[in-house]
């Protein structure tokens, strides 16, 4: 009989990976940090997409019998002769829009990867395998392990993504089955973009050691090829501005914003030769958005995380903030523009605690609304600043924990929900605005006495309230899209990780510049296992708005994926 750790409450629930391997998510979890949601905020709930259509969704395609047992075959009608259906995919981890169907790729059993692949928070680094009525990770145990001995035990859980086109004036899904090893080296598809009839579909190597682009014709669906960028580890948002295709990217030593170069006839030979990079950073670009300067010029804006190493994990955030590119040229950006952007906003600039400013921070999603650029804050709870508080041996540093209340009293004070900001004339340093939407005038900081962290002013007093739109287990400002006039925000909340009952991603809205932000829902779109709404973009005809979903929960029904098309109610 293999080794297999139940999952039992733990107090110390926070991040994603953290959390899992801390507890298995377990229906009974408590944690020492479940907050009343909107505790700060008189809940507004005034929808306006009355209407909510699942359009797709992920399916159950193995049978889970017990770890290290070999998967049973899969019935047609997805039920299992025994054990229990699992579906893999998690996350619809790219997106995009073009001839007329919706391109979207996946990650599987996200949870399971992030957690084997951290070895700096998971108790056993080789991934100790955990199972409970939601969610299991085998790891080495997997059969897919035993199958391909080359994967190692972290990536046990991992499995092939998938790229997916959602027709829309047939209403099918179309599966594109791929006969490229290519993708049998790619851990997912973390960004989508198309131009001029191509769709690019882009994301990292299993061995962090390049990114790996996919494309096919967006009309026909033909595929055109794949190409290995060995120049880069990190891919992520895509965006067209003034007819130019750009998407944010990062090397082990800079970020950075590549642009399209292409035509069809790339696609004869190797095309990633065909971007080139516009745009150079110390932190890995990662959303990316169009601005309009107070000087009326156009440029891109993009937020920032931290670079990552050859493990995948998240390193010094030196650099992480909002990034502005110079003005556009009437054919956009160029190589020699590469060397002229400048940081506009920092974390350092809002957060007391200097590891956790430096450490606890990545940006979010970014958007221009009514005459100001948004952004968001992510945070990975168990990252950086947790371990650098305890290795580090400067004042400002906590030290290694000498008892469980230490323990949680550094938790404690590395805590950070997401903030909301937005700013206008951000070109000029001299008239720069800045304003904090949604987040803290105090926040902990460490170590007037040691060990110990105490609430320090963050020099900003939000406008509208709390951090996480009032609920602290808003983790992540994920997505952002302008909708009928509006401003729409899909968060990460963590609150089904840390026990709490009333869990799912939120969705609110900005119907303009001078209000507060209104609540859409706070349910996971019906499905409160749904923790985050990973992909947010309005129809090309701006008749519906389309929500794709976060759910890693492989064994619970309906875990998986989903892909919704929202719409604003018909006037009477």
């Amino acid at each position: 009989m293999h080794d297999v750790t139940p999952c039992r409450g733990s107090r110390r629930i926070r991040g994603l990976a953290f959390g899992l391997i801390a507890c298995l998510l377990a229906t009974t979890a408590t944690a020492a940090r479940v907050h009343d949601r909107h505790g700060d905020i008189a809940l507004q709930s005034v929808p306006v997409l009355a209407g909510d259509e699942v359009l797709a969704e992920a399916k159950p395609d193995e049978c889970f019998a017990g770890a290290g047992i070999d998967y049973p075959p899969l019935n047609a009608d997805g039920s299992c002769p025994e054990g229990t259906p699992k579906a893999n995919e998690s996350y619809i981890w790219a997106f995009t829009q073009e001839g007329g169907r919706l391109w979207f790729g996946t990650m599987a059993n996200t949870l399971c990867v992030l957690a084997g692949q951290d070895n700096s928070v998971a108790p056993q680094p080789q991934g100790k395998p955990a199972v409970s009525d939601l969610v299991v990770c085998e790891y080495g145990l997997s059969q897919y392990a035993r199958t391909y001995p080359q994967i190692p035990a972290s990536l046990g859980d991992w499995r092939p993504p998938r790229i997916y086109a959602y027709d829309l004036a047939t209403r099918t899904l179309i599966a594109r089955k791929l006969d490229d090893p290519l993708i049998r080296k790619t851990l997912g598809f973390r960004g989508a973009g198309s131009i001029d009839g191509i769709v690019f579909l882009g994301g990292p190597a299993l061995n962090s050691s390049s990114v790996n682009l996919f494309a096919f014709k967006g009309d026909t669906g033909r595929f055109l090829g794949s190409c290995e960028h060995k120049g880069y580890n990190y891919i992520r948002d895509w965006d067209v501005v003034d007819g130019v295709l750009y998407v944010g990217a990062g090397s082990a030593t800079q970020g950075a914003v590549l642009r399209w170069n292409g035509t069809l006839n790339s696609f004869k030979g190797d095309f990633c030769g065909d971007f080139t990079e516009v745009g150079r950073m110390t932190a890995d670009a990662s959303n990316v958005t169009r601005y309009v300067g107070g000087d009326g010029k156009t440029r891109l804006a993009v937020t920032t995380v931290p670079i990552r190493s050859r493990t995948g994990t998240p390193g010094n955030g030196a650099g992480v903030g909002v990034w502005l590119s110079p003005a556009l040229g009437a054919d956009g950006l160029h190589e020699r523009d590469a060397s002229g952007w400048r940081q506009v906003w920092s974390p350092a600039t809002y957060d007391p605690d200097p590891v956790t400013a430096q450490f606890g921070y990545s940006g979010g999603a970014v958007q221009y609304f009514d005459g100001w650029l948004y952004w968001g804050t992510i945070h990975l709870q168990d990252s950086g600043a947790l371990r650098v508080h305890q290795k580090c041996t400067q004042a400002y540093c906590f030290g290694v924990p000498g008892s469980p209340a230490e323990q949680q009293a550094l938790e404690d004070g590395v805590y950070r929900s997401a903030s909301v900001w937005r700013g206008r004339y951000l070109e000029n340093p001299s008239s720069r605005e800045v304003q904090l939407l949604y987040g803290e005038s105090e926040l902990p900081a460490c170590c007037v006495a040691p060990k110990t962290f105490t609430m320090q002013p963050t020099g900003w007093r939000p406008l509208y309230g709390a951090s996480g739109f009032g609920t602290h287990s808003n983790e992540y400002i994920w997505q952002m899209a302008v909708y009928g006039g509006r401003l729409f925000v899909g968060t990460y909340d963590a609150a089904v990780l840390q026990g709490a009952p009333d869990a799912g991603a939120d969705l609110w809205r900005f119907d303009d510049s001078i209000s507060p932000a209104v609540n859409e829902d706070s349910t996971g779109l019906g499905d409160r296992l749904n923790y985050g709404i990973r992909a947010l973009a309005p129809l090309d005809d701006g008749s519906g708005l389309i929500v794709g979903m976060a759910n890693p929960f492989n064994l619970a029904p309906g875990g998986g994926w989903e892909l919704h098309l929202m719409q604003e109610a018909e006037p009477e």
